[in-house]
């Protein structure tokens, strides 16, 4: 599946079920909805600061000339989506990344499996919504220089808790058709790492 197509269905969602939670919680200021998708907030709490565009780019240029020397072992774990910037635009998507912030969009990678021919690893995305998530999981691997983090994904299950409610395999696409990610640099300690989508969204995700 398309990156695009599922920010695209992360999206909806949360525009969907958005007026629920906000009757549920009576709309008020200091409701746990709201503080989820202060940024700020979130990144006292990690203690981290995360770079402006500008120098993303420029990450971006030195990544594409000389790599970026990201390594499968350090991109193990939880990532979170934090900030996502538009193809063209300077500024931030405020609503977009809110909405992901505030739906705990992120991206996991698993213990490599070793394959004959390339080495892939089972890649989880997935979006929260009060009891209920939403998983699609595949597989994704690195190539070249940069790297490029290409995945796709052939299942998607809706969740309560432990507990499937719903399931639907997903055809795995030809090796030009999967999705991928050009990673661009990943913080020296491995608390955050940008990345520019296949359609030209530039993203940051925060460790989890």
């Amino acid at each position: 599946m398309n990156i695009s197509k599922f920010l695209l269905i992360d999206a909806a969602l949360t525009i969907a079920v958005i007026p629920i939670l906000f009757l549920l919680q009576g709309a008020k200021k200091s409701s746990p909805l709201l503080r989820s998708s202060n940024k700020e907030e979130l990144l006292k709490k990690t203690s981290v600061t995360l770079p402006g565009k500008e120098k993303i780019i420029e990450l971006e240029k030195h990544a594409k000339n000389k790599g970026s020397g990201i390594k499968f072992d350090s991109l193990i774990g939880d990532w979170k989506f934090v900030s996502v910037w538009k193809k063209g635009i300077d500024e931030e998507d405020p609503v977009f990344s809110s909405l992901l912030r505030i739906f705990s969009a992120n991206i996991e990678f698993k213990k490599e499996i070793s394959t004959q021919n390339s080495p892939k690893f089972p890649v989880v995305a997935s979006i929260q919504f009060g009891l209920f998530t939403i998983e699609f999981s595949g597989n994704g691997f690195l190539k070249g220089n940069q790297p490029l983090l290409l995945f796709f994904f052939n299942l998607i299950e809706l969740k309560s808790g432990s507990n499937i409610i719903f399931s639907r395999s997903l055809e795995e696409p030809e090796e030009k058709e999967k999705s991928f990610f050009a990673l661009i640099a990943l913080e020296e300690n491995c608390k955050w790492l940008s990345a520019r989508g296949q359609g030209g969204a530039m993203v940051i995700w925060l460790k989890g």
